[in-house]
């Protein structure tokens, strides 16, 4: 094995199937005993230690050499803002400067965390505050694995439930990003990493065509949420560019396709007023839906300072939600907003913060596969 440069690699970086000898591989340049590898691991996985610092069975001196090499953060919170519905929405500052958002939301014993898989999008969708950053870049697996354990640990210090369901909703699309997505979800959910139940996992897409058949074949027990928006061509290319690149026929195929593969395929739509919530959009929403069985999940879309909509009532989401049913015996939910109060949609709290325009790598809202 290559020596470890530790100002670039990352443990997180690695399949976790490489844990163990990677461990023992850095211990041995370090000049420390083989046991060290194996209490570095028990801190880690086992207990969630995150923060070499607080592995107080390790030799200051190690804690150290962890800390500045392949367990560094590479993220900090810059802000934590903590909503009058409990919610908690984190700024995080990476190690180049960039910001990221994730956002933990309570529902009963539940704790759920909404991760960020990109600094800013690509896919460009016209309601969504982290699309009008366009793309800077994907983050690591180390940054998205990162999210998830100081989410955890600051939620579990506050005397709270931690981190019992994971959705990637945040900022980016994780399907353009999908390498370090799916690197993030086996230390997650593998043996070998945190055994993190895979069910407890949702992957949220509008809609990339080429690498859902991928996410279902490597991670089948995942959860697959596609952010839908309209099922009338004309309209999702109005809102969701990306339906330009990959088709709403080519987006059904597809799902019907994985249907009995796939462990439940849910339909996110964001509620629109006079755009996407009459009588022909309900029942295209209900036909497409009843192709794939899916579970359609209706939202309120957040509003935001420069947004081209208005935000959606309840007595309009629940209008629609009328509509729909009358057309599906499938299952139709309506979900409430959470931290309205703290911009709680992603992408808000980093707008906020931008001290300037951003320079996009790559602008186009279809990145090559």
């Amino acid at each position: 094995m290559k020596d470890l440069n530790l100002d670039e690699e990352h443990l997180f970086d690695h399949p976790p199937d490489q844990i163990d000898t990677l461990l023992k591989h850095w211990c041995q340049q370090q000049q420390q005993p083989a046991f060290r590898a194996k209490q570095i691991r028990q801190h880690l996985i086992d207990q969630r230690t995150y923060d070499p610092s607080e592995m107080t069975s390790l030799p200051a001196e190690l804690r150290k050499q962890l800390s500045e090499g392949i367990l560094r953060s590479p993220l900090a919170i810059a802000d934590q803002l903590i909503s009058t519905d409990g919610t908690i929405k984190f700024r995080f500052m990476l190690e180049d400067g960039l910001s990221i958002e994730s956002v933990w939301i309570p529902t009963d014993d539940r704790g759920t965390l909404c991760l960020s898989s990109q600094v800013g999008c690509a896919a460009g969708c016209t309601f969504c505050a982290t699309g009008t950053m366009k793309l800077t870049r994907n983050l690591h697996p180390r940054e998205i694995v990162a999210q998830w354990l100081a989410v955890h640990a600051t939620t579990v210090a506050q005397g709270l439930c931690g981190v019992t369901q994971v959705v990637f909703m945040g900022m980016g699309e994780p399907l353009h990003n999908y390498p370090s997505v799916s690197r993030a979800i086996d230390w997650f959910s593998s043996a070998q990493g945190f055994q993190f139940s895979p069910r407890r996992i949702t992957v949220s897409t509008v809609g990339i065509v080429p690498k859902i058949e991928q996410l279902v074949q490597d991670h089948p027990q995942v959860r697959l949420a596609v952010s839908l928006h309209s099922a009338i061509p004309e309209t999702r290319n109005a809102i969701v560019p990306i339906n330009l690149h990959h088709s709403i026929e080519e987006l059904s195929d597809m799902l019907v396709k994985i249907r009995d593969d796939s462990r439940r395929i849910s339909i996110e739509y964001v509620v629109l007023p006079g755009i996407n919530d009459g009588p022909i959009e309900a029942k295209a929403l209900a036909h497409f839906a009843s192709q794939c069985g899916a579970h359609i999940n209706l939202l309120p879309f957040h509003p935001y300072e420069g947004a081209l909509y208005p935000a959606a009532g309840a007595a309009e989401v629940g209008k629609f939600q009328s509509l729909v049913q009358k057309n599906y015996e499938g299952s139709v939910t309506a979900r409430r907003s959470r931290g309205l109060d703290i911009d709680g949609a992603c992408g808000q709290l980093v707008l906020k913060n931008l001290k300037g325009p951003t320079t996009p790598n790559d602008p186009d809202p279809a990145p090559p596969q």
